[in-house]
């Protein structure tokens, strides 16, 4: 056998042997690729299910401590603070809720005599203001003309066909809540010279409810007047 024949041969075996070589390393990396995706997922499957129980954990806690603290009493006021609720109360900064009376004004719908001046078919803010001094005389506790909470700072007056109220202005009807004595108001209405005879010539309707809500001013206060006194 020649020289070129041995070394064709050599060169064979050698292409040969390394052809398994890397043939068994790629084998071997595939095998070590698998093996890393199986724990790399095991891995992670456990990071998942360990928070998924540390969240149920914490969830069993809030509730634990959330039925702990509905159980326990509200802390009580300090002085300032019940002074300053107290104080918003009877400013009518708050809402109010309880049995009263509800009044009912609008505009006539036609003339209650012949020859009747169009102005007496129309409801007039001494109308309201008068019905509101009467149920506050009566005992109510907080009272609304249409939704507006009436305070100390509170103006009613006509414009126009209108009744500005609170600086807004209401067309006819009007609606009063009261929060209050029902009967003891009703009474007083009832007696009132003025709101009958007005009721000959504009509608007023009053009666009583079981519950009612009244709101508590929302609009800014001004004093024009007023500064706060030195404590």
């Amino acid at each position: 056998m020649d020289a070129s024949r041995r070394w064709n041969l050599v060169l064979a075996a050698i292409a040969m042997v390394l052809g398994i070589l890397v043939s068994q390393q790629m084998r071997l990396v595939a095998v070590l690729n698998n093996t890393t995706r199986v724990q790399q997922g095991k891995i992670l499957t456990y990071l998942v299910t360990r928070t998924i129980e540390e969240n149920q954990a914490l969830n069993r806690q809030v509730a634990d401590l959330s039925s702990q603290l509905s159980g326990l009493a509200p802390p009580p006021l300090s002085p300032l603070k019940r002074h300053l609720a107290q104080a918003e109360r009877m400013a009518g900064l708050t809402p109010v809720s309880g049995p009263g009376v509800v009044v009912k004004i609008h505009d006539a719908t036609g003339a209650s005599f012949p020859g009747e001046p169009a102005i007496y078919e129309l409801v007039h803010d001494q109308y309201v203001l008068h019905i509101v001094g009467v149920l506050s005389a009566a005992g109510a506790t907080a009272i609304s003309i249409d939704g507006q909470r009436y305070v100390s700072t509170t103006s009613i007056f006509c414009a126009g066909p209108t009744i500005r109220i609170n600086g807004i202005n209401y067309g006819s009807p009007y609606v009063i809540e009261a929060v209050g004595p029902p009967l003891a108001m009703l009474a007083a209405l009832n007696k009132d010279p003025d709101v009958q005879g007005w009721s000959q010539l504009v509608s007023i309707q009053y009666g009583m409810r079981p519950q009612l809500k009244v709101l508590g001013y929302q609009l800014p206060v001004h004093f024009s007047q007023a500064e706060p006194a030195k404590i």
